[in-house]
């Protein structure tokens, strides 16, 4: 791979210089790349990958309460190809972006172009309460964007969602669910989940919770 350091929009904070870093990869597979850090860009026509504290879940780590069980036992999903149910989904979505206030059409709109996003469809007492878009590689699956209704706080679906793309990923023989970055301040609710790892640079470091 080609590593490209974007120093245009570099700074300076406390005698450390701090600017982005990318890749344009070669011979590396989308899985050798995640497992390496690397997250790609919100459109497939966009060939870089960057670095981030990026965050997966490890399936073999995780390890839920009765409690988390519970609710998890509760639901219900399918998964099928985002283009068969396009208008559905992503008003479903754009909804859910506008109610939080998130500024995050346009990437969402990238992500769309992309011919092999899945829709996993979330069930609740008969109704549909969520959508999770998500990218299936030969080891791992990487998940894009989740949307949820948000008069059912006391259902954790943020976090029910992906722990459900953990069941999927468990079906389909994946070694983990990559949800992109996770800060303190940005996406924190990421690494409360059991069997979350973020990249710390060179390696994976766990958060080893029982949740």
């Amino acid at each position: 791979m080609k590593i490209i350091f974007d120093h245009l929009h570099g700074h300076v904070i406390d005698n450390r210089v701090y600017c982005e870093v990318f890749c344009l990869p070669d011979i590396e597979t989308p899985d050798e790349l995640l497992e390496m850090g690397w997250l790609p860009y919100p459109s497939f026509k966009i060939p870089y990958w960057y670095q981030s504290q990026s965050c997966r879940i490890n399936i073999n780590n995780i390890s839920l309460s009765y409690r988390r069980k519970k609710i998890i036992s509760e639901f219900s999903y399918q998964t099928f190809n985002y283009t068969e149910h396009k208008i559905k989904v992503d008003h479903f979505f754009i909804n859910y972006f506008r109610e939080k206030n998130f500024n995050l059409i346009d990437s969402y709109n990238e992500n769309s172009q992309n011919p092999n996003i899945e829709i996993m469809e979330i069930s609740y007492d008969n109704k549909i309460v969520g959508y999770t878009r998500f990218q299936c590689f030969k080891n791992n699956i990487l998940g894009f964007e989740t949307a949820y209704l948000l008069t059912l706080p006391k259902l954790s679906l943020g976090k029910t969602a992906i722990l459900l793309l953990c069941q999927e990923a468990i079906k389909r023989k994946k070694k983990c669910i990559y949800i992109y970055e996770s800060y303190k301040d940005y996406f924190p609710y990421k690494l409360e989940l059991s069997g979350a790892q973020y990249w710390e640079g060179e390696e994976w470091i766990s958060n080893n919770i029982y949740k």
